[in-house]
C-alpha cells in the first residue's frame, strides 16, 4: 500500500501562504485570459447567421448609420477601422418549381414555345419587352381569343395557394343551388388559415359562402361547400376531373381551400385556363367583381353570443386600384408565396394575367403586365394559346436526346433538399467553439484550485497538531 507523502513539520506558514497565493493568482490569471479570449472570439450577434424558415433565405441588409471603431497600432498611432454596415436577416425567397419531366415539344399544351423556361415573347421591331416582375412564372393572355402574348416558365409546377379556390368555385358553382342553406359543423368553424367567421350550428346560403370563398378567401367556407359536394376528398377528385377536361394537366388538387398539401401543384398556364373557364360563369363573375358583401351573422354555441350580419371585403387589391379590373383571385401561403389570377377590360379587349411565386404580391406588378399587354397586344406575335376544353391531351415526356430542348428537365440525380439558414459551420462558429473550450478549461482549472486550497487547509490543520 502506498504511504502518504510526509509533510515537513518545520516549514514556515508565511511561505506556505505565499505559495498558495501564487498558485491561486496563476489560476485566476489563466481563467481571466480564457474568459477574455472567449469574449474576443465570440461572433458579433449582428453578424450571426439567423435561423431562417424553409421558405426564407439569408439576406444582407444595410444597417442604419455606421459605427467606426478606434484602434491603436504598435507605434502608438491611432487608426479607425470601419465596422460592417450590413446585417443578415431572413427574407422570403422565391419558391423553387417542383421537378417535372421535359415534354416533347409537339405535345406541350398551348404550343411548343410554352414549354420553355424564362421569358417567352415574340416582339416586333420597336416593341417594348414585358416588364421585369418578381414572379417565378406568369402568363399574359387575351381572355377572349386565348392568345398568349407573353409568358415566363408558364408550365412550371408550383404551389397555387388560394388561387386554387378558383377551381373549387368552377367545379362547385354548377353543382350547388345558391339558395341552399348549409349548416356548419365545429370542424368548419375551426378551419385552419383564413376564415370568414362561420359558427357551428348555424345555416349559411351557398351564395353567401361563395362570396366568402372568392372575396375573403375563407377556408371555412371552402370546407363547408366541399362537404355539400360529398366532402373535401370527393371535391378534390371533382376538381381534378374539371382540370383534366380543361387541359390543365399541370394541376393536381388535394385541398379545396388551396392550403399547401403534399403533391398539390399547378402552373401559371393552368391557372389561366381555369380563370378563363370560370369567367364564363355569370355567377362567378359577380362574386369576384364585388367589392363588398354582407355575410350572415349567427349564434355561438359556446356562450350564446348573437352576431348580427356584417360586411366582408374583397381582398383583391387590383379591383380597387386598376381601371377596368374585373377580378379574379389572389392567394398566398408561406411556401407558395404570392399567387394571383387577374383580369381587366379596356377598349373592348379583356386580358387575363396569372402570376406564381412572387415574394411581394404587389398589385402594381400585375398592373405593369396588364399595361404592357394592352399597349402591345397588336404589336406582338402570340407565343401560344389557351386551349379549349377537351382539346388537349396530356403532354408526353421527351426522349432523352431532346429532353434539354424544352421544359424543365427532371434531374437524373436529384440533389438533397437544403434549407435556408442551415449551412456548414463557418469560421465564426469555429471561433465560438474555441472560445467555449477556453472557458471550459478555465473552469476546470478553477476547480483544481479549489481542491488545492482545501488540501492546503488540511495540511495547515495537521501542522498545528
Amino acid at each position: 500500500m502506498m504511504r502518504p507523502t510526509a509533510v515537513p513539520q518545520g516549514g514556515s506558514r508565511a511561505s506556505a501562504r505565499a505559495g498558495l497565493g501564487a498558485a491561486c493568482a496563476a489560476i485566476l490569471a489563466f481563467v481571466t485570459v480564457g474568459v477574455s479570449g472567449a469574449v474576443a472570439l465570440a461572433p458579433d450577434s449582428r453578424d450571426a447567421t439567423p435561423n431562417c424558415k424553409e421558405w426564407q433565405t439569408v439576406t444582407q441588409v444595410p444597417v442604419p448609420g455606421s459605427r467606426r471603431s478606434a484602434s491603436r497600432s504598435a507605434s502608438g498611432s491611432g487608426t479607425t477601422t470601419p465596422t460592417p454596415t450590413t446585417t443578415p436577416v431572413c427574407r422570403n425567397a422565391p419558391p423553387t418549381p417542383f421537378p417535372q419531366p421535359a415534354w416533347a415539344p409537339e405535345t406541350v399544351v398551348g404550343g411548343a414555345r410554352l414549354g420553355a423556361t424564362g421569358v417567352v415573347v415574340d416582339l416586333k421591331p420597336g416593341t417594348a419587352a414585358p416588364p421585369t416582375v418578381p414572379d417565378v412564372s406568369y402568363v399574359v393572355a387575351d381572355l377572349d381569343t386565348g392568345e398568349v402574348l407573353a409568358a415566363k416558365s408558364p408550365h412550371a409546377w408550383l404551389r397555387p395557394a388560394s388561387t386554387l379556390k378558383t377551381l373549387t368555385a368552377l367545379t362547385l358553382i354548377p353543382r350547388l343551388d345558391p339558395r341552399q342553406v348549409l349548416v356548419a359543423k365545429p370542424e368548419h368553424e375551426a378551419a385552419a388559415g383564413t376564415r370568414v367567421g362561420i359558427l357551428a350550428g348555424n345555416g349559411y346560403p351557398v351564395g353567401r359562402l361563395f362570396d366568402a370563398l372568392l372575396m375573403s378567401s375563407a377556408n371555412d367556407a371552402a370546407y363547408l361547400l366541399a362537404d355539400a359536394a360529398g366532402g373535401p376528398e370527393q371535391t378534390a377528385a371533382l376538381m381534378n376531373e374539371t382540370a383534366v377536361a380543361l387541359g390543365a394537366h399541370d394541376t393536381v388538387a388535394v385541398d379545396p381551400s388551396g392550403l399547401d398539401e403534399q403533391g398539390q401543384h399547378s402552373s401559371a398556364y393552368d391557372l389561366a385556363l381555369i380563370g378563363r373557364a370560370a369567367m364564363k360563369l355569370p355567377d362567378f363573375r359577380v362574386y369576384v367583381s364585388r367589392r363588398h358583401a354582407v355575410f350572415p351573422g349567427g349564434k355561438a354555441k359556446v356562450g350564446g353570443t348573437v352576431y348580427q350580419p356584417y360586411q366582408i371585403q374583397n381582398i383583391n387589391d387590383l379591383l380597387a386600384n386598376y381601371r377596368g379590373a374585373i377580378g379574379i383571385k389572389p392567394g398566398r401561403t408561406n411556401r407558395a408565396q404570392h399567387t394571383f389570377i387577374g383580369a381587366a377590360t379596356r377598349d373592348g379587349r379583356t386580358l387575363i394575367v396569372t402570376q406564381m411565386g412572387s415574394t411581394t404580391g404587389d398589385w402594381e406588378d400585375t398592373a405593369a403586365l396588364l399595361d404592357w399587354g394592352f399597349a402591345n397586344a397588336a404589336a406582338v406575335v402570340p407565343v401560344g394559346r389557351l386551349v379549349e376544353p377537351g382539346e388537349a391531351a396530356p403532354p408526353r415526356e421527351a426522349p432523352p436526346a431532346t429532353a434539354s430542348l424544352t421544359g424543365t428537365p427532371a434531374p437524373s440525380s436529384p440533389a438533397l433538399p437544403t434549407r435556408a439558414g442551415l449551412a456548414a459551420p463557418s469560421d465564426a462558429d469555429e471561433s465560438a467553439q474555441t472560445a467555449a473550450s477556453v472557458v471550459t478549461w478555465g473552469i476546470a482549472a478553477l476547480g483544481v484550485a479549489v481542491l488545492g486550497l482545501a488540501a492546503a487547509l488540511v495540511v495547515r490543520r495537521r501542522s498545528r497538531t
